[in-house]
């Protein structure tokens, strides 16, 4: 089983209109989904036939609702119930444009987090590999992911960890690590202070191997948009690239990635298989107009087209 967390669930509401008209009427159909990062994990990996339970926190008819949306997904869910009421997202896609409106999510109580630490160190044993993803609520001390790693790596399980921020920063000071992170290329410049672009792998890999806060991270991946990905494991160096493909919705394609690493390392995958199927799953997401969500009659097409090369 592949147990994602999701810490700040959200119903995810997309609204199209050809045109937005300001201080009027704006006739729309709603489309909803099970949102924030975990869960977008979670809908790619029961596309890929994987045992999943999605956990975190939800609140209120909101929370109740998010629950129905899941079962709708086919998504096994444990989570833990607070008070506050889970926050709704908008996108709003207009003029060849996506305006989005935020809320930031409830606050949550330490009682509330006390029981989501148990129920999440319950649910960890019988994992075979942990994904977490995303923001904190508020309520939540930055350093919540650096103790849910520590608590998967003392149960033995593989943890991919995909957030940014403080909540990152705290994870890679803790003694014990991830066993993969995957920051986008402006995120590690901004970690380390450096300009990289794409053609400087070798003096990023050299500034990471020189980095303390990466030592004891098993695959640290860098994601750069179109210009593909290059990925560090255990003294490895690999590029990958993959095929140009007509985008019709990027958003949720670095959660689609996460899920499919997540996939091949729970079956033991060798690193090439690693990485060619987790940017297999983000290609795939990016070519459907739904949020984690892949185009599987394009798998092999795809999958076959992505190279992996040892840099």
């Amino acid at each position: 089983m592949i147990l994602t967390v999701t810490m700040n669930p959200s119903i995810d509401t997309r609204y199209e209109v050809e045109h937005l008209v300001v201080d009027d009427v704006n006739r729309v159909t709603p489309q909803k989904t099970a949102g924030g990062k975990g869960l977008n994990v979670s809908r790619v990996l029961v596309q890929l036939g994987d045992d999943v339970v999605a956990t975190g926190l939800l609140g209120g008819h909101s929370g109740a609702y998010l629950g129905d949306l899941m079962d709708a997904d086919g998504i096994a869910h444990r989570f833990t119930p607070i008070a506050g009421e889970s926050r709704t997202c908008i996108a709003l896609l207009h003029d060849g444009n996506q305006t989005e409106l935020l809320e930031s999510g409830p606050a949550v109580s330490d009682e509330e987090f006390g029981a989501f630490l148990a129920n999440y160190a319950d649910l960890v044993q019988q994992a075979d590999c942990v994904t977490i993803s995303g923001s904190l609520p508020k309520g939540v001390s930055a350093d919540c992911y650096a103790g849910m790693v520590k608590t998967a790596a003392d149960a033995g399980k593989p943890i991919l960890l995909d957030t940014s921020g403080a909540a990152l920063d705290a994870a890679l000071a803790a003694p014990v690590k991830p066993t993969l992170v995957k920051p986008n290329l402006t995120e590690i410049n901004g970690l380390l202070g450096t300009p990289f672009t794409p053609d400087d792998l070798p003096s990023l890999q050299q500034a990471l191997e020189s980095d303390e806060r990466f030592a004891g991270i098993s695959w640290v991946v860098v994601t750069m948009g179109a210009a593909g990905a290059v990925a560090f494991h255990e003294g490895a160096r690999y590029r990958v690239v993959a095929p140009r493909i007509e985008c019709v919705n990027a958003t949720g394609s670095g959660d689609s990635t996460i899920a499919g690493f997540a996939h091949a390392i729970a079956a033991s995958a060798d690193d090439a298989e690693v990485l060619r199927c987790g940017n297999t799953c983000g290609t795939l997401n990016a070519m459907d107009p739904q949020t984690g969500h892949l185009v599987m009659d394009a798998w092999d097409e795809i999958y076959n087209a992505i190279e992996v090369t040892k840099a």
